[in-house]
């Protein structure tokens, strides 16, 4: 049986965005086949962040490219890679606060196509600390979440430093698997049939000697606001036709 962890993390949540980007005005529809997530927390305080995502276009004019938005401006790209083992330019597509990886499809996917690709960044300056558990640190995470397409299975995975113990982690919501894999513990999570718009958020919350640095948090509610106020706002996704 799962014992419930209440997370009480001063809030920082992360955004993640993802925008598809055609060429021609035709209305598209599309969903998600899987949309699966792996964040590792590295002991410097960065996260390497892991998406492998399926994605059928029901109708419509064809995609080109993805963008996947990023958390911070802090990241680097690895490869992506398509399911025929194609190799996939990705490339900082950044502006201003709007921050996003550019991934070029090997070839535009037409109506009727399902592609799936993997791609993985490398985050700085994600783990804050946890002001409502004293000697913690933590992170929230949503995943993507679609204003006009549904995602038939979600998957999130966090992987703790070495040495982190099931003992010692909260987390926000309970999770459906917790293991142990090459030596790190890990807690998992999966949501089947998310409605268009639909959000789901993540938590962990652990003790702060097991990464070499973190940020801290502004205090109380008013700067909070001030400061992640305008991200809360962040369009979840978007298509450009």
């Amino acid at each position: 049986m799962v014992k419930k962890h209440p997370l009480l993390v001063a809030l920082l949540v992360t955004f993640i965005l993802m925008v598809f980007t055609g060429t021609a005005t035709a209305q598209r529809t599309y969903h998600l086949n899987q949309e699966w997530v792996k964040i590792w927390i590295n002991q410097n305080g960065t996260i390497d962040l892991f998406y492998n995502i399926s994605i059928t276009l029901d109708s419509g004019d064809e995609i080109k490219y993805v963008l996947i938005g990023q958390p911070k401006r802090d990241f680097t790209i690895d490869p992506a890679i398509d399911q025929y083992g194609h190799t996939l330019v990705a490339t900082d597509a950044s502006s201003g606060t709007d921050y996003k990886v550019k991934v070029n499809l090997y070839t535009p996917l037409k109506a009727g196509q399902t592609i799936w690709f993997t791609i993985i960044t490398n985050v700085a300056h994600m783990i804050y600390e946890d002001t409502q558990n004293p000697g913690n640190v933590g992170m929230q995470f949503i995943p993507t979440w679609w204003e006009q397409a549904s995602v038939k299975d979600l998957r999130v995975s966090i992987v703790f430093p070495p040495g982190v113990t099931k003992d010692e982690v909260k987390t926000s919501v309970d999770w459906d698997n917790a293991m142990t894999e090459d030596g790190l513990f890990s807690v998992y999570w999966e949501r089947q049939n998310l409605l268009p718009g639909q959000k789901c958020t993540f938590g962990v919350s652990f003790p702060k000697e097991y990464v070499e640095s973190y940020d801290t948090q502004p205090s109380g509610l008013v700067a909070f606001f001030q400061r992640y106020g305008p991200a809360l706002l962040t369009h979840s996704e978007s298509l450009s036709l």
